[in-house]
C-alpha cells in the first residue's frame, strides 16, 4: 500500500514537473520571438558594424582603399598615445568630465529635492526645468552662442552695469560658455531623481521627526542613502555623456558653419579630434582606433564604479542574496 502511494506521488510529481518544463519552454520561445526584431536590428546595425570597425582600426583604411587594405597591427593605437593633439584633447575631455559629473549630479539632485515639495503649480516648475533637456542641441548651441557673441545680451548687460565687455568666445574665456551651456540642461535627470525621491517612504521621515531628527539629518541619513541607486545610475550616465561630448564645442566655435569646424584649443575635446581625423583628413583606421580607446576607457571607468558601488550604494533588498 505504501509503495503504491509513493509510486502515485512520484508519478504526479514527474507529471507536474513535465508540464512546468513544457510551459517554461513555451514562455522562453515566446520571449525570444518578442525580442527577435530588436535583437536582429542590434546584430545587423550594432554588433556587426562595431566588430567591423574594430577590425578596420588595425588597418590603413582611408575610406576608399578597400582593395589596398593593409593590416598594420597596433600602429594606429601607438599613434594615439604619441599624437600630441589626441593627448591634449583627451586631457581636456577628462577636465570637462571632472567638472561636469559632480556638477550635474549635485545640481540635478538638489533641483529634484526642491521640486519634490507639495506646493501649488509645482508641475509648472518641473516642466520649466525639464524643457531645456528636450530642446535640440543645435538650437541650444545657436542660442547660447548668440548670447555670448561680442554684441550679445551678456556683454550688453555687463556694459549696462558699467563693466567692460568680455570676449566670451575667445581663447581665454571659451570654456565658460561651454560649461554654462552644458549645465543648462541639467534638468534632464530631474524625472529620474523625482522617481527615486517618491520611492522613499514618508513613514521613515515621520519616525525620524518623532525621534527629534532635524531636516538636514533626515536628508543626510534617510534621503541620500535611499536614493543612492538613482545617484549610481546618474553617475554612470554622466561619466559616459561627459566623455562623449562632441557637438557643443563645435556649435560655440567662431567658425561653426559645419561639423568640421574646429573649436578653440580650450574646448578641443577627444570626440572632436576623432571626428576630424575620420571625416576631415580621411584617416579612418586611426580615427576608429581613437574611438576604441575611448570605448575602453569608458568601459574601465564603468567597471570601477560598479565595483566600488557596494561601498556607497544601498538597496532595500540584499543584492548578494539574490
Amino acid at each position: 500500500m505504501n509503495r503504491q502511494v509513493v509510486h502515485e506521488t512520484d508519478a504526479a510529481f514527474h507529471s507536474k514537473r513535465s508540464r512546468f518544463r513544457g510551459r517554461s519552454f513555451k514562455e522562453a520561445i515566446e520571449f525570444y520571438l518578442f525580442i527577435s526584431p530588436w535583437f536582429i536590428v542590434f546584430i545587423v546595425l550594432g554588433l556587426i558594424p562595431l566588430l567591423y570597425g574594430l577590425y578596420l582600426s588595425f588597418t590603413n583604411y582611408a575610406g576608399f582603399n578597400m582593395d589596398r587594405l593593409v593590416f598594420v597591427g597596433l600602429d594606429n593605437y601607438r599613434k594615439v598615445f604619441t599624437d600630441n593633439d589626441a593627448m591634449y584633447s583627451l586631457g581636456r575631455t577628462l577636465f570637462f568630465t571632472v567638472i561636469m559629473v559632480p556638477s550635474t549630479i549635485i545640481l540635478g539632485f538638489l533641483l529634484a529635492v526642491l521640486l519634490n515639495q507639495n506646493i501649488k503649480r509645482i508641475g509648472f516648475y518641473r516642466t520649466l526645468f525639464f524643457i531645456p533637456s528636450i530642446i535640440p542641441v543645435v538650437a541650444v548651441g545657436t542660442m547660447w552662442r548668440s548670447l555670448f557673441v561680442d554684441d550679445g545680451i551678456v556683454n550688453k548687460m555687463l556694459e549696462a552695469l558699467g563693466l567692460e565687455a568680455v570676449d566670451w568666445l575667445g581663447y581665454d574665456y571659451a570654456i565658460y560658455p561651454l560649461i554654462i551651456m552644458l549645465l543648462w540642461g541639467v534638468g534632464g535627470g530631474i524625472l529620474i531623481y523625482l522617481a527615486g525621491l517618491k520611492g522613499v517612504s514618508k513613514d521613515l521621515y515621520e519616525a525620524a521627526a518623532i525621534d527629534g531628527a532635524t531636516t538636514i539629518q533626515r536628508f543626510v541619513k534617510i534621503t541620500i542613502p535611499l536614493v543612492t541607486p538613482v545617484l549610481f545610475f546618474q553617475f554612470i550616465m554622466s561619466i559616459i555623456s561627459s566623455l562623449q561630448i562632441f557637438v557643443q564645442p563645435i556649435l560655440l566655435a567662431a567658425n561653426s558653419n559645419s561639423l568640421l569646424s574646429t573649436p578653440l584649443r580650450p574646448n578641443y575635446v577627444y570626440s572632436v579630434h576623432a571626428f576630424q581625423q575620420i571625416f576631415a583628413y580621411g584617416r579612418f583606421g586611426y580615427g576608429l582606433a581613437l574611438l576604441w580607446v575611448l570605448f575602453v576607457m569608458i568601459l574601465i571607468l564603468t567597471i570601477v564604479v560598479f565595483t566600488t558601488s557596494r561601498f556607497w550604494v544601498f538597496y532595500e533588498v540584499d543584492q548578494e542574496g539574490k
